[in-house]
């Protein structure tokens, strides 16, 4: 094969990933989504390495995030984002794996030890944002700082 045309495959392969990248960035920006998002200070419970699926349908539950997501439990909200770069490309839209809903908005928690460790799914009013699962190392205290805001779990064996 011809050495230009490499190099042009090559060339155009960085600059759709590029595109990709970019827009990706500007539609964060113009719905108020950080680029580098950060916990907040106040929070109840924080981990930085968390893992996690939706279960809005098979796609979202095959596809999931292995320690890059950050969580947070506030007074008020749940805040579950994957950090920088795995919030770009569009990966937490297409995933179902950004969210920041109200702890009102929490219909049920149920916690589920298996073989491979404990999911905590997470159910909420409504059809928005979907149930999601979420395994983290500090997960007592992820359901203590949920209890501190007056919500019961259950708990569940597998």
């Amino acid at each position: 094969m011809d050495g230009a045309f490499l190099d042009f495959w090559f060339a155009a392969s960085f600059l759709w990933l590029g595109g990709w990248i970019a827009a990706s960035i500007f539609y964060r920006r113009i719905n108020d989504k950080p680029i580098i998002p950060r916990l907040p200070e106040d929070a109840l419970f924080k981990e930085r390495r968390g893992s996690g699926r939706s279960r809005k349908n098979a796609i979202t539950s095959i596809g999931g995030a292995s320690n890059c997501l950050l969580v947070a439990v506030t007074d008020t909200e749940l805040i579950v984002t994957p950090f920088f770069p795995f919030n770009l490309m569009f990966l937490p839209e297409l995933y179902g794996l950004e969210m920041r809903v109200p702890r009102l908005s929490i219909a049920g928690v149920e916690e589920k030890r298996g073989l491979f460790g404990t999911t905590i799914s997470i159910r909420f009013t409504g059809d928005d944002p979907a149930p999601m699962d979420l395994r983290l190392r500090k997960g007592d205290a992820f359901l203590r700082a949920l209890d501190n805001g007056g919500r019961s779990r259950q708990r569940a064996g597998l």
